[in-house]
């Protein structure tokens, strides 16, 4: 068990200094391997190779439709059409709703996060001048919309991880659909009350919107947002691909063609380079798969051949004080801020726990939907990927706005595990 947590800090640090992830896995797996006294060469060239082998089987095709979509709805303006519309709606006086609810509308649907910050962020700058908000709040805004309630609470979401579970668990999309529905609701009304009330603060102190020349920059493009579609026709492939996974029960990748054949339909007079959209979706896809599959597949097994790793399970399984959905919580929380990776602590977590628990009687249904709002908990710390992309993009430092990314992306969804794992164990009592 000590060589399960030296490996998993290495993780942590080599992450968080920045060095490639796919170096970051096979030093993590080599180390973990040599510590728990596995062979390290047979470790690394077949156990790490074929879990990362198979989560690329498994998950290769989810990964580039996804990102597929999301550079359609991008290059055809329907992401930024309901972005603006959304962002809009509310007004200046909630314009930080307006931003968190678009946010939430388009990962809901299937866009992938970081299309989804690059759409959105030139639209809620401009709402931020106009509401007069200081630029601090605006990585946590999106944030709040993005990595919380949309992505893994609410159920029916083609998400990764809300997908994920669907491989272990035999589930569907839809799992536990109560349990999903009051958590998101309960994480999205913490969301929005605590960026009101952060709001008002920012205004009561004075802070104000201030503009530089990169700031300049992302209005001019805001501006020049005119000629969009209609969001209400630009929100019909997010339907149709809800309806094909969660109605019609077709598989996720089905479902995502279905939205990017819808949208290049209504949209084919703005879809330009096509050939550009594959290379771009081929590439991003390859790389993102690739750096989650050296984690959660190659890592992963590693840890799971391990002696440590089975009695911590044996262990945590056998503790009568501690209800087994919390059990599967924590330890996914904890795996995905370890790995920096809400699929990431997901994948590893049911790889190797689901089997156990639903053979003590545990409904699949609960623990999908516990899975799921577990992942997005330890997974924001700072040296998630995502986040710090988001701040990069932003343009804001750690220090001036992780504080407004911390609470809605960990707080909040920790609690929404915590109220997840709490109506499970009434509504999904052990058979």
């Amino acid at each position: 068990m000590l060589a399960i947590l030296v490996s998993l800090a290495l993780l942590i640090v080599l992450t968080f200094r920045k060095i490639n992830i796919v170096v970051v896995g096979i030093a993590a797996a080599a180390v973990m391997a040599l510590l728990s006294g596995q062979p390290v060469v047979t470790a690394v060239t077949d156990t790490y190779m074929t879990g990362a082998a198979q989560f690329v089987r498994d998950n290769f095709l989810l990964f580039f439709f996804s990102v597929l979509f999301g550079k359609v709805m991008e290059e055809t303006g329907a992401a930024a059409s309901i972005a603006k519309f959304l962002a809009e709606l509310l007004g200046e006086k909630f314009a930080i709703l307006g931003v968190i609810f678009s946010g939430a509308v388009l990962v809901y649907g299937g866009v992938t996060t970081l299309v989804v910050v690059f759409s959105l962020y030139p639209i809620a700058l401009s709402l931020f001048k106009k509401a007069n908000l200081p630029r601090y709040l605006l990585p946590g805004a999106i944030a709040g919309g993005c990595f919380t309630f949309a992505c893994a609470n609410f159920p029916g979401t083609p998400n990764l991880v809300n997908v994920i579970p669907t491989t272990y668990l035999g589930t569907n999309t839809m799992a536990a659909p109560l349990v999903g529905v009051i958590t998101g609701i309960a994480v999205m009304l913490m969301v929005c009350v605590y960026f009101l009330w952060e709001a008002s603060r920012a205004r009561a102190r004075g802070d104000c919107f201030v503009e530089d020349e990169a700031t300049t920059q992302s209005l001019v493009k805001a501006a020049s947002m005119v000629r969009l579609p209609s969001p209400i026709i630009a929100i019909l492939p997010i339907v149709l691909i809800l309806i094909l996974l969660n109605v019609f029960k077709q598989h996720v990748v089905v479902a995502m063609l279905g939205g990017i054949l819808l949208c290049v339909v209504l949209f084919f007079r703005n879809v330009h380079g096509v050939l550009d959209m594959f290379s771009y979706s081929a590439e991003n896809s390859a790389i993102a798969i690739i750096n989650t599959a050296v984690v959660v597949g190659g890592f992963g097994a590693v840890v799971q051949a391990s002696q440590g790793f089975q009695k911590l399970l044996d262990f945590a399984t056998s503790l009568e004080n501690i209800p087994p959905r919390l059990a599967v919580g924590l330890m996914t929380t904890i795996l995905a801020g370890a790995c920096g990776s809400g699929s990431g602590g997901l994948g590893i977590a049911l790889s190797a726990m689901a089997d156990k628990y639903i053979s003590l009687g545990l409904a699949p249904e609960i623990l999908h939907r516990v899975g799921s709002a577990a992942s997005v908990g330890l997974d924001s710390l700072p040296h998630n990927g995502a986040g710090i992309t988001l701040l990069t993009i932003c343009g804001q430092s750690h220090k001036e706005s992780y504080k407004y990314i911390f609470f809605p992306t960990v707080v909040f969804t920790l609690a929404g595990m915590f109220l997840s794992i709490a109506l499970g164990t009434v509504l999904y009592p052990i058979s």
